[in-house]
């Protein structure tokens, strides 16, 4: 996924003329959510393989994160960071009960990456974390 959507945002500079030497993350999107419920939903236009990375901030808030497939729910306090894939699991955030809650969603579209040409990356497995990292 880092290199899928690396190459996916270095390609959109590039072609966009964007006047930006570097872009701050590989993820192509980012939603700002400030004090809303976020009801029950997969997300639609990312890849099975991608990962949303979901940093919740603010102050005071008791907001709890629902896996609604899962049948979980996770505390979503100021500071925790979540990565999920999105299209994969419904999630959902019910109103919070106090405080100020922020959360800054980042995320890939799968139609972008289609229209570049770079091919969707697969999902991670036990064996290829293995292979990769500590059998080098």
């Amino acid at each position: 996924m880092w290199t899928a959507n690396g190459d996916a945002t270095k390609q959109l500079i590039r072609r966009l003329q964007i006047p930006l030497p570097t872009w701050p993350t590989i993820y192509g999107g980012m939603d700002v959510i400030v004090n809303r419920v976020t009801p029950k939903h997969c997300d639609g236009g990312g890849a099975i393989t991608f990962y949303n990375n979901l940093l919740s901030l603010g102050q005071g808030h008791d907001a709890k994160l629902h896996l609604d497939d899962l049948e979980a729910e996770f505390d979503y306090l100021p500071g925790s960071g979540v990565w999920l894939t999105g299209r994969g699991l419904s999630h959902s955030v019910p109103l919070r009960t106090k405080g100020e809650r922020v959360v800054i969603a980042h995320y890939a579209k799968d139609d972008v990456h289609d229209c570049l040409g770079i091919p969707r990356p697969s999902l991670p497995t036990q064996a290829g974390w293995w292979s990769r990292y500590l059998l080098t």
